[in-house]
């Protein structure tokens, strides 16, 4: 009976210490499976974004090269630039140049900066022959109906981030070769955001691509850069539209009709830059604001 006892009371302590054994050896495996299993994600996830990686520099260098070759052929149609030093690199600014062509977009993208941002109209993206060369640059595309408060927050973005802003304020192609109607659009933005207005004049890209072809034409083109602008009483070139339009004596604060008058004076400019005519659309607010030449006003008087 004693003997029982005690070998039941070993069984016992024999039995714990297996048990005990048992718990340290699993503990052991899970401790090495966990501890290796770390190891395997996260050489898994080290894996995978090392191969992102490769593949983001492999698309941008292709990009790059494409973009590099593309805009390296669209200047082979442009002959010269005349006053690029008016082009303040490294700040913010609004740059509105007449559009004669699809083939003005190429040429400016060919020659500006990658700090260049393009104002386009929505869905033009979605042409074969545009959309695809678009994609190569920043575009921000607008319904010019409902320009709507995330456009203008991109804008803001971008004006924040030193960009140059490329719009053309007639809103579409010439299809006569003359100067459209401004819109104020960029007029509104140039004030909103404390920036400057550069006008730049379009020559010779409508002879290249006029709205009837497809393909363009081997001739050259050149591009003229004025000075800026700025939107300021201080300005003597728009001091008295400020003072006249000036909504309680805030400079900030326009009448919708001064700030038209503003747009079509700085179109006016690129107008006399390019050697344009203003489009019939147009006559009669340039008649209005004094921005045609005499014999011009003089067969208008004899018409009307």
């Amino acid at each position: 009976m004693h003997n029982n006892r005690i070998k039941y009371f070993f069984f016992r302590i024999f039995r714990k210490i297996r048990n005990f054994q048992k718990k340290v050896t699993l503990f052991s495996i899970e401790v090495r499976y966990r501890f290796f299993r770390r190891i395997f994600n996260k050489f898994i996830s080290a894996s995978q974004q090392a191969a992102f990686l490769y593949l983001r520099f492999l698309r941008r260098l292709r990009f790059r090269i494409l973009r590099f070759l593309v805009f390296f052929m669209w200047k082979r149609w442009l002959d010269r630039v005349d006053g690029l030093e008016n082009i303040p690199w490294g700040e913010p600014a609004i740059i509105a140049s007449n559009h004669l062509s699809y083939f003005d977009f190429f040429v400016l993208a060919s020659f500006l900066e990658k700090q260049t941002v393009f104002i386009a109209t929505k869905g033009l993206d979605q042409r074969q022959f545009v959309g695809w060369f678009m994609k190569l640059d920043t575009i921000i595309y607008v319904d010019r109906d409902k320009p709507g408060y995330s456009f203008f927050k991109e804008i803001i973005r971008q004006a924040k981030n030193k960009k140059l802003i490329v719009i053309y304020p007639e809103g579409m192609r010439s299809r006569s070769g003359k100067m459209l109607p401004p819109k104020t659009g960029f007029i509104k933005l140039a004030l909103l955001c404390g920036i400057p207005v550069i006008p730049l004049a379009m020559k010779g890209t409508y002879e290249i691509l006029p709205p009837h072809r497809h393909l363009p034409k081997f001739t050259r083109c050149s591009i003229e850069i004025g000075s800026k602008i700025y939107l300021s009483p201080s300005n003597p070139i728009l001091k008295d539209i400020f003072y006249r339009c000036a909504q309680s004596k805030k400079f900030s604060d326009l009448t919708d009709e001064g700030i038209e008058e503003i747009a079509f004076r700085i179109m006016n400019q690129v107008r006399v830059m390019a050697g344009q005519e203003w489009d019939d659309t147009a006559v009669l607010k340039a008649k209005q604001y004094g921005l045609l030449p005499h014999s011009t006003v003089a067969v208008l008087s004899q018409t009307l």
